[in-house]
């Protein structure tokens, strides 16, 4: 895979759900570094086309390529290795509400990297001031943000 290839490619995605065509025939390429929004109606099939994108979703027909890899294709323990490399977020934030705003930043990194605890509070401060929260949101609950800190949390 070269630095111009795209890191998601789609080709010829098809879903449907009975006789409802949510997809058909479509294409689209994400490149290294690019921001892409999908807006539309409620119903218009925005996250089916996420779903299907990162395997959540079998499309009925059409091919999803990520990092180069065909994700129909890959075998589990490929998979989790992939999905390793990001995060999805539908609708709402996806907080853990016992945890504080540091503690769910801190979960991958646990989960994946056991990292020492002083690391992983450096990390998560940095994080949390790089999407625009104040330094005191690492020590909050969900609960106690606003809908908007919670989805830049």
């Amino acid at each position: 895979m070269t630095d111009d290839d795209p890191i998601i490619r789609v080709r010829g995605l098809r879903n449907q759900f009975g006789s409802q065509v949510v997809h058909d025939n479509l294409d689209l390429d994400v490149r290294r570094g690019e921001v892409l929004g999908i807006v539309g109606g409620s119903g218009t099939g925005k996250s089916v086309l996420l779903r299907s994108i990162v395997g959540l979703q079998r499309p009925t027909a059409g091919t999803v390529t990520v990092l180069g890899r065909t994700i129909s294709e890959m075998e589990e323990e490929e998979r989790k290795r992939l999905e390793q490399q990001w995060g999805i977020l539908f609708q709402d934030g996806a907080l853990f509400s016992a945890l504080t705003v540091a503690e769910n930043v801190q979960v991958p990194y646990r989960e994946h990297l056991g990292l020492p605890l002083d690391l992983m509070d450096e990390l998560a401060a940095l994080k949390i001031t790089m999407v625009g929260l104040p330094s005191d949101a690492c020590t909050k609950y969900p609960s106690e943000l606003s809908g908007g800190m919670r989805k830049r949390a």
